[in-house]
């Protein structure tokens, strides 16, 4: 049995979904309530456990009698408490390993974040770089979590650590949310696109998770998982308009304008005690404006794994993808 933790966000629901098609038994852990938010292919095919990552005792239910756990729930936003993130990144990240041991689980496939080297990103990191000094709660919990997988893998427990770079495809906030805001003509670049996007397709993410769950030489190492190739996020959003057969994105705010938005922005949600993320946030323009450097060299050397899509053919498939469900997108 394969349990597949966060089956109702992005990847989780991938990663459920691509189990449910190669006929592999599955488990999905859901949050009370939650479990109508499947697709019906895995709500009809798959186990449904309900639990969550902040009760210890649903863990423990949901991992006995598996084999293999793709721990991809968490919090992920540039906009929190650090209570929530932890709760989640942390805290249920611990738990969920504590009832994976106590099952006799054959193998932990630890969903973490290149944000774990630090946000902003190093000017060049790859695996066996330091973890970063990040200021905000994702960036620094994801490190965290990171921490206890080793930790327990330590203690006896197969653990592998994948650590992908921006993931995009359908059912994404990296392609949907950008593509509706293009179809409404309100996208905009910030300093002029010119930070580096290391993109992720999840169907390369998924490839190389199933690869590290079942490889003997995975067990106890972390890798960071992309495409292979490097761009600007002026090129990446380009691409992703021409998806919708737009022309390239030139409308940027400059710099110095959008640090005082993000400010305005983030006091005001602080004056209102609000949870919900603001327009924008000073962590979200030191991701997209950053320039860095990242190597996938160690999943290439150790495991043999090999980007089956190019960012260019990703781009081609969503472009048919898009052309089919256009409308729903709407």
């Amino acid at each position: 049995m394969n349990l597949v933790t966060g089956a109702t966000g992005f990847i989780g629901r991938h990663v459920a979904r691509r189990l449910v098609r190669e006929r592999r038994p599955v488990r999905v852990l859901c949050r009370p309530g939650s479990e109508g938010r499947l697709p019906s292919e895995i709500a009809g095919a798959a186990e449904i456990a309900i639990g969550d990552l902040r009760d210890r005792e649903s863990l423990l239910r949901a991992c006995a009698g598996t084999a293999r756990v793709f721990h991809c729930a968490g919090h992920v936003s540039d906009w929190g408490s650090r209570e929530t993130f932890f709760a989640m990144n942390v805290q249920g990240t611990r738990w969920l390993l504590e009832a994976a041991r106590v099952a006799g689980v054959q193998r932990v496939v630890h969903l973490s974040s290149i944000a774990a080297f630090g946000t902003p990103a190093p000017a060049y990191f790859d695996d066996h770089s330091d973890y970063g000094k990040s200021k905000d709660a994702y960036s620094q919990t994801k490190a965290e979590g990171e921490k206890i997988a080793f930790e327990f893998h330590e203690a006896g427990l197969p653990v592998t650590v994948l650590r992908p770079a921006v993931v995009y495809g359908p059912e994404g906030a990296w392609l949907e949310e950008p593509l509706r805001m293009i179809e409404k003509d309100r996208m905009f670049l910030l300093g002029g696109g010119s930070g580096t996007c290391h993109p992720c397709y999840i169907e390369n993410l998924l490839d190389a998770m199933l690869l590290a769950a079942d490889h003997p030489r995975a067990v106890g190492q972390g890798y960071i998982v992309g495409d292979g190739e490097s761009l600007s996020f002026r090129e990446y959003f380009d691409a992703v308009a021409s998806i919708a057969g737009k022309g390239p994105v030139r409308r940027s705010v400059p710099m110095p304008a959008a640090r005082a938005i993000a400010m305005a922005c983030e006091t005001g949600a602080r004056l209102r005690n609000s949870s919900t993320r603001p327009l924008l946030t000073h962590t979200a323009i030191e991701m997209v404006t950053t320039r860095s450097r990242m190597s996938i060299a160690k999943i290439r050397t150790e495991l043999g794994w090999v980007p089956r899509y190019t960012f260019a053919s990703a781009i081609e498939e969503l472009r048919r993808w898009y052309s089919e469900n256009r409308r729903a997108l709407a």
